[in-house]
């Protein structure tokens, strides 16, 4: 999924294997600063700054998983108790 800064049209960067959960939010991996560029953030790092108004960044392998575990032509309904 390709990124941009807040109020432009211009692509500032790729977060790998993103899935949209709701109103434009989306779990992805580590973001880059462009598809072949170096992350922005590495997994030790997540969680400890706010980046951005409501993805929610995971180690890029967690997002991975999810991404080939769950289909992309349904709706799926996850509860962790």
């Amino acid at each position: 999924m390709f990124y941009t800064h807040d109020g432009s049209s211009e692509i500032a960067g790729y977060a790998p294997w993103a899935n949209r959960f709701t109103n434009g939010a989306y779990i992805h991996g580590v973001p880059a600063n462009g598809r072949n560029a170096k992350p922005s953030e590495y997994s030790w790092s997540l969680g400890t700054t706010p980046r951005s108004h409501m993805c929610v960044r995971n180690a890029t392998s967690h997002s991975k998983f999810i991404y080939d575990w769950a289909p992309t032509d349904r709706s799926l309904v996850i509860v962790i108790e």
